[in-house]
């Protein structure tokens, strides 16, 4: 039975060789082939040879797996032209198709300059000198494969396969003796994609020299008369009788993925320069159609990245609070602007039984999902503990523990805790490693609350301090993040707590929504369209 191979996208084809006639293949790292893929199951599927027809089955995964768009329960025999898809990857099944192995030799002292022919990209896009050698290719055969070739090119097809049809039009078009590809993967180098030879299949010894030309110089190049250069290939060339050997680079917009070499045997003549150009102008086209092909893989993946995201911000904005409480007496007002999708600040209040609210402003260190998930978390912990009979103190010093528990460590969470009672105004406060909070009296004379603590999860176990305000008519108690007073113009100049206590204090007497906008607009005219680096959050408490 022939090796059967699978081909993933964007990845090399994998032989399924072995005794055991039977893979696994799934998400997990313990399978025969591993996907890491989202969409599939840790184990998945597997593939099984019986009577020498290979069989693939659904080994219960959460996103099914079709064949032919038809999703399967049971083992169902496959096919060389069956579509496959394990959750919303596609892959297919064929034979090997690889031919000879194809190994590099030892570095040599010779350099492509000293061979027949080198072509460098810039001369190979410029139109060919005109010639008259009878030789040259003709032109209808050449067009009919460029115009199969460029069919292939508009199919989205996987990449090693493309490779393949490629490799199949040049040995129509050349006649080569061998030929092969190969492309260049992050961590194992260079990798055979495809590969045709005579019966036998004997290795491929491929000339350091050659493989430098193409990769570190860019270079297609032709070498003729080896029995009379061995210094130029390498000695299991000559011997076996090659006449000339050709490698191009397979190049897009300055970046090789890797490379194409074709040699010729007796009694084909030997390659010339329009053979050369021929050879480089196809592989330039498949390794453009490549590019392509992982720039929309790419796409795909932002814009999936993106819309797990915007669920995110979704989920997490219905997490924050809505329109402001209704206490007689008091004006409340709270604002969150993330600098990205998802915010890891947090703001809200929280009714007690006993008539008090709790008041809340924090920023989780750092940016992005992970700050946003702990916020998530702070903000449920809120929530359940909104009951318990806990000064800010005690509250800080508990929350710090929980959040610990929860974090490796690398992050912390600074916050402004606040106890009021409507009825007595009376205000009492804990800040864990804040931003000082501005107190503000309608004279205009403000107080700076400082840190009385740690931010919380930094050192668990640390107590927190804890002070308390009268507010009378007219006061007004503002908290904000770093987002607010570290936003920095085109010059890197930091907007800083001097301008927005001025602005704060000059604004006092505005409604609390004005005084946010006026804090937005000023935000907006210092930084000059600058991005904002962190998230801007606000919770103003004003006593009328």
């Amino acid at each position: 039975m022939k090796t059967l191979v699978l081909h993933i996208p964007g990845r090399p084809p994998i032989p399924l060789e072995g005794e055991a006639k039977s893979w696994t293949l799934g998400r997990s790292s313990q399978n025969d082939v591993a996907i890491p893929d989202p969409s599939l199951s840790r184990l998945h599927a597997r593939i099984t040879i019986k009577d020498g027809v290979p069989h693939l089955e659904d080994l219960g995964s959460l996103n099914g797996t079709f064949i032919n768009g038809e999703r399967i329960t049971l083992p169902h025999p496959l096919g060389e032209t069956d579509a496959i898809q394990l959750g919303q990857v596609p892959v297919s099944l064929g034979s090997a198709a690889l031919g000879p192995r194809v190994h590099i030799g030892a570095d040599t002292n010779a350099s492509s300059s000293a061979g027949s022919i080198v072509l460098p990209l810039e001369r190979l896009r410029a139109a060919p000198e005109r010639s008259e050698a009878p030789e040259t290719l003709r032109l209808r055969e050449v067009i009919q494969e460029l115009q199969a070739l460029s069919l292939e090119l508009l199919e989205d097809s996987p990449p090693e396969q493309l490779l393949a049809h490629l490799l199949d039009r040049l040995w129509t078009l050349l006649k080569p003796w061998r030929a092969a590809v190969l492309i260049l993967d992050g961590k194992a180098g260079l990798q055979t994609v495809a590969s045709r030879g005579p019966e036998g299949k004997q290795p491929i010894l491929l000339a350091r020299s050659l493989v430098d030309a193409a990769l570190e110089r860019k270079e297609s190049v032709l070498f003729n008369d080896l029995a009379e250069n061995q210094s130029l290939a390498s000695p299991s060339l000559v011997l076996s009788g090659v006449t000339s050997a050709m490698v191009t680079p397979l190049e897009h917009q300055g970046v090789v993925k890797g490379l194409l070499y074709l040699d010729s045997h007796m009694p084909r003549r030997p390659f010339n320069e329009e053979d050369l150009r021929l050879a480089s102008i196809l592989a330039h086209l498949a390794t453009a159609k490549l590019e392509q092909g992982r720039m929309r893989e790419e796409a795909m993946a932002r814009k999936k990245v993106d819309q797990e995201l915007d669920l995110a911000r979704h989920i997490q904005q219905g997490l924050l609070p809505g329109f402001p409480p209704d206490i007689d007496g008091y004006e409340v007002h709270g604002n969150n602007l993330p600098s990205r999708q998802v915010s890891g600040d947090l703001f809200g209040w929280w009714p007690r039984s006993d008539g008090r609210w709790l008041f809340c402003l924090a920023d989780v260190s750092g940016k992005g999902l992970g700050p946003g998930l702990l916020m998530a978390s702070l903000q449920a912990t809120l929530e359940a503990w909104t009951e318990r009979d806990l000064s800010t103190a005690d509250l800080a010093f508990q929350l710090s523990k929980m959040l610990a528990r929860h974090t490796d460590g690398r992050r912390f969470v600074t916050a402004f805790l606040a106890l009021l009672d409507p009825l007595t105004g009376e205000l009492t406060y804990t800040n864990a490693g804040h931003n000082p909070a501005l107190f503000i009296r309608p004279d205009a004379t403000f107080q700076a609350l400082e840190a009385q603590g740690l931010p919380l999860a930094m050192l668990p176990g640390n107590p927190y301090g804890e002070a308390t305000l009268q507010l009378g008519p007219g006061d007004l108690l503002l908290v904000y993040t770093d987002g607010i007073t570290e936003a920095a113009d085109r010059q890197d100049e930091e907007f800083g707590a001097e301008a927005l206590t001025t602005l704060a204090v000059a604004q006092r007497h505005q409604p609390l929504l004005a005084l946010d906008a006026a804090l937005l607009g000023e935000l907006d005219r210092f930084t000059q369209g600058a991005p904002y680096l962190d998230d801007r959050t606000l919770l103003m408490i004003r006593k009328r």
